[in-house]
């Protein structure tokens, strides 16, 4: 059958119609009962049905499997859950020469040209800043506003922001190392002329 729908366990007519173990086995023998599926066998123990196809080369037909056979059941080694703690500890908004830009009315004060920086917890490969225009609430309207590839030793990311006038939004930054990603908090910014 197709589509992952096997069929149970037959009964053999014979005890020369089911197929021997394989010879070596990383795992464990076990006897296949009545009713029972390569899919149930491979959710008791933990292991997909490719796992066990895997292990049991004698299984030439994944929908044929016969009651009383015996087959490989391979010590699958548990997966370990990913860590990923990295957090972005701030994202601050500088002049030039590296002093902080005011804020009035909890908005970022923008210049034309602005040092945007962010901090990490840890080293990262990237790290994207992104401007959500204000007035929208979804993501979608956020566009790309710079993109750092620091050094694999610093948690710091940064770039200089060319900012237009009349810029009103929320920035916001987003960092990678391999898989792992964080966000940070919004900050509302503003630059007027």
């Amino acid at each position: 059958m197709a589509n992952n729908k096997f069929t149970r366990a037959k009964t053999p007519l014979t005890e020369d119609q089911i197929p021997r173990p394989p010879r070596k086995c990383d795992g464990k023998l076990y006897k296949v009962r009545p009713t029972e599926t390569l899919v149930s066998i491979a959710r008791k123990f933990g292991v997909t049905v490719e796992d066990i196809l895997a292990a049991n080369p004698q299984i030439v037909n994944r929908d044929i499997i016969f009651v009383g056979q015996l087959i490989c059941i391979p010590t699958r080694p548990p997966t370990p859950k990913p860590v990923c703690d990295l957090r972005v500890l701030t994202l601050s908004f500088l002049t030039e020469a590296g002093q902080p830009l005011p804020v009035v009315n909890g908005a970022v004060q923008l210049n034309a040209r602005v040092i945007v920086r962010a901090t990490f917890n840890r080293p990262v490969s990237r790290a994207f800043f992104f401007l959500e225009p204000t007035g929208t609430e979804t993501c979608e309207l956020a566009s790309l506003i710079g993109i750092d590839c620091p050094s694999a030793v610093t948690g710091v990311a940064e770039i200089l922001w060319q900012v237009p006038s009349g810029t009103l939004g929320r920035v916001f930054v987003v960092a990678c190392i391999n898989s792992c990603c964080a966000k940070s908090d919004e900050v509302l910014v503003v630059r007027n002329s």
